[in-house]
């Protein structure tokens, strides 16, 4: 709320363009919900339900001795008599064989399909822990075109004389200020495009590749306030880089424990017999965040 008070206030003061105001407006707009994380239900395969009827329809026949006349048992006969055994002790074990082929698979279904909920719900809480570090960024983002565009404004109207060199200086930084909203702009818009933007490579990619622009727009906008030392040396300013850099490192932590997630559940998902259940349970293999060689030699958000 204190990032959409600021750019009200900025557009009210004529500091940015409505344009600009209604970017960063949508820029801030949390991302759409997920259905991910709905809770799953455990789907039982036909052929798992079938093999669940015919031994339950054997142990119905057990029990009723199929249907026929009961034989009384002569204990005097088979009492303490070696190799001899009484028709209750084998109506016993044959009940007690078909309970355990009956329980069995049912456990060991459960406890599979239960491993592979409790590994995709860390591949989604590790995306929500992204997703909130995108969200803090972008809060941030506010604040530092406000301080840039406000120390420009104030330069403009207390300076008598501007020399041409110090125009070209100011385009530049308005400039970068454009670059930085349209880029954070693109990098919502991606975020918000798809519910299920982590089971997809393609999407997932591009929103890397929109939260790049949006750390290149920021070191852009770093190199050319280098020509306005008041502004660079100013609290408000070297906060917002402080916070703006543990915002980026928090980013890049959330990435990498995500994508170990997501190795773990699609591994689980894939080995037998975890890959019966994700096909039974409909779990749906998840895509990394990958990063590319321009990424990894992203410039860092320092200046002297």
């Amino acid at each position: 709320m204190q990032a959409r008070a600021r750019i009200d206030r900025m557009e009210q003061d004529g500091v940015i363009s409505p344009s600009q105001a209604e970017m960063l407006r949508q820029s801030l707009g949390s991302a759409a919900q997920s259905e991910a994380g709905q809770p799953r239900r455990m789907q039982i395969p036909l052929w798992l339900v079938a093999f669940f009827g015919a031994a339950a329809l054997t142990a119905l026949v057990v029990f009723s001795g199929g249907g026929g006349e009961q034989a009384v048992q002569d204990v005097a006969t088979s009492m303490n008599q070696p190799g001899v055994y009484g028709t209750m002790n084998k109506t016993l074990s044959t009940g007690l064989a078909v309970l355990i082929l009956l329980i069995v698979p049912v456990l060991l279904w459960t406890w599979l399909h239960n491993g592979l909920v409790s590994k995709e719900e860390k591949v989604f809480a590790a995306w929500a822990q992204t997703e909130s570090n995108f969200q803090r960024r972008a809060d941030l983002v506010p604040a530092l075109v406000d301080t840039v565009s406000r120390y420009l404004q104030h330069e403009a109207e207390t300076l008598t004389a501007v020399t041409e060199g110090r125009t070209a200086s100011a385009k530049s930084v308005s400039a970068a200020v454009d670059e930085l909203i349209a880029a954070q702009k693109e990098a919502a818009d991606r975020l918000q495009a798809d519910p299920k933007i982590i089971e997809q490579e393609g999407p997932l990619n591009e929103l890397f590749a929109a939260q790049l622009r949006v750390r290149s727009g920021m070191t852009q906008l770093f190199a050319v306030v280098e020509d306005y030392p008041d502004l660079r040396s100013s609290d408000q300013f070297l906060q917002l880089q402080a916070q703006l850099e543990g915002a980026e490192n928090r980013i890049n932590v959330a990435r990498i424990r995500f994508n170990e997630a997501v190795r773990d559940y699609n591994a689980a998902m894939r080995r037998l017999p975890g890959s019966l259940v994700a096909g039974a349970g409909g779990f749906q293999r998840k895509a990394y965040f990958r990063s590319d060689e321009e990424a990894r030699n992203a410039p860092e958000l320092r200046f002297e």
